[in-house]
């Protein structure tokens, strides 16, 4: 490659290292941006749970169709929950002990329901014996925020062949692949219960999974490290020439 002489230095870098050096500052850089714009959606996904957090429970059927209208959203439902299609989600942690999140779909009308996140319990003494879930199956109301599903994270099994038997134990909650076990339609939501009350089990609250200033600070770190790694490209390919 042809050099550049800058008064007494001659920058002069060879193709390989510049063509690897290139690809790395672009790897870098768009990790950057990559973090930014996380840092963006956490920020606005935080205020939009601080604004709704106080705001007044609707009843379930009248939440707007928009998911951002609709995302954790306070409501009420009323409705029987369906005890034979109980869901365990498995590898839930809570202050350092694994345990299950358990969902059961509550029946809004004869051919629609909503699966309800009732809280969280421990796993046990053994995996081979699945704790007590039962639920009472009168027309009850309960309280709850509405949500997505909980993300599907590093999955360590699928959930294939295994709904031959409920309740299930399941790696992640996919409404789709559920519903069609079921002989009835999943609204495209959870509900989150808040009232200890209502559950037998333990309410968890809603937990963002790394904040805003996380990403923020992570890319900073990408921005630095491709600063750095210019500097070394050129201090490293650079010469002083010889005065005549």
């Amino acid at each position: 490659m042809p050099g550049i002489q800058i008064k007494n230095y001659n920058f002069k870098a060879t193709l390989i290292p510049s063509l690897v050096t290139i690809a790395l500052l672009y790897i870098m850089v768009s990790l950057g941006f990559w973090q930014l714009d996380r840092a963006n959606y956490k920020a606005n996904l935080q205020s939009l749970i601080e604004n709704k957090q106080d705001t007044q429970a609707i009843p379930l059927n009248s939440v707007a169709k928009e998911e951002n209208d609709w995302l954790y959203q306070p409501v009420f439902a009323t409705g029987q929950y369906d005890q034979a299609h109980q869901i365990y989600l498995d590898n839930q942690i809570n202050n350092m002990v694994a345990g299950y999140s358990v969902f059961t779909p509550l029946m809004i009308s004869a051919d629609q329901a909503i699966l309800v996140n009732r809280g969280w319990l421990p796993v046990g003494v053994s995996r081979s014996e699945l704790p007590d879930i039962s639920v009472d199956t009168q027309t009850l109301r309960i309280d709850g925020v509405t949500a997505h599903p909980p993300s599907k994270g590093l999955v360590l099994s699928s959930n294939a062949n295994i709904y031959k038997k409920w309740p299930v134990v399941l790696q992640y909650v996919d409404l789709v692949e559920i519903q069609k076990e079921l002989n009835y339609k999943l609204l495209p939501m959870v509900i989150l219960m808040n009232q200890a009350n209502q559950t037998s089990l333990k309410p968890l609250p809603f937990k963002i999974n790394m904040r805003s200033e996380k990403h923020t600070a992570y890319a900073f770190q990408w921005f630095g490290l491709s600063l750095a790694l210019s500097i070394i490209y050129i201090v490293v390919n650079t010469r002083k020439t010889q005065e005549n």
